[in-house]
């Protein structure tokens, strides 16, 4: 009984923050450009969509979840096979957790600034060229900074990351090369 009763008291608890925190779902589709860190790849742009929460005022915490798919042309020049440029594809899923505070914050308009960790995963990755082996990391962590703005219930958000481990690892005459992502993302939602 004492269980159930401190389950009840606990439910009861959190029903009473809910309802005084501010809480937003915003649904959200962007555009994403994804690089690596070598210098013989060239940006290409994608997509993501997803979903963020929204939780609190002033202070905020903002997790969320979005599907990303990506790609990446890596010069010809830095392989000894020199078959073409080499066309990575990339995609996942991302749940990003941002902490934010809101510089300005009025009614019809709010300027904000954010950071926090992303973790990726069931990552897949192909590529165009024959080479020994490429391995997609399907698991990866990024440390992502952004600012954003809401205008009424229009949410934009730019935002940049740093992949802090390796995206893939290309495998060319037997000498292995490991790649991190860098992003660029550009996101619109709407805030309910």
């Amino acid at each position: 009984m004492k269980k159930f009763t401190s389950l009840i008291v606990v439910l009861l608890c959190l029903l009473g923050f809910q309802a005084q925190a501010q809480v937003h779902l915003i649904p959200s589709a962007g555009l994403t450009v994804s690089s690596v860190n070598k210098d013989a790849e060239t940006a290409k742009a994608g997509y993501r969509l997803g979903l963020n929460v929204r939780i609190g005022e002033e202070l905020y915490v903002q997790p969320g979840f979005f599907y990303t798919k990506n790609s990446a042309e890596l010069d010809k020049d830095a392989f000894s096979n020199n078959a073409g440029d080499i066309k990575y594809d990339h995609e996942g899923f991302e749940i990003p957790v941002m902490i934010g505070y809101h510089i300005i914050n009025s009614d019809a308009f709010k300027f904000r600034g954010h950071l926090g960790p992303q973790f990726g995963f069931g990552y897949t990755g192909s590529i165009s060229q024959g080479f020994d082996g490429i391995d997609t990391n399907s698991t990866q962590w990024t440390l992502k900074a952004g600012l954003g703005i809401d205008v009424l219930f229009f949410t934009l958000d730019a935002e940049y990351g740093w992949g802090l481990s390796d995206s893939f690892t290309i495998t060319e005459a037997g000498n292995s090369t490991s790649y991190k992502s860098r992003s660029f993302n550009l996101t619109l939602g709407i805030r309910l």
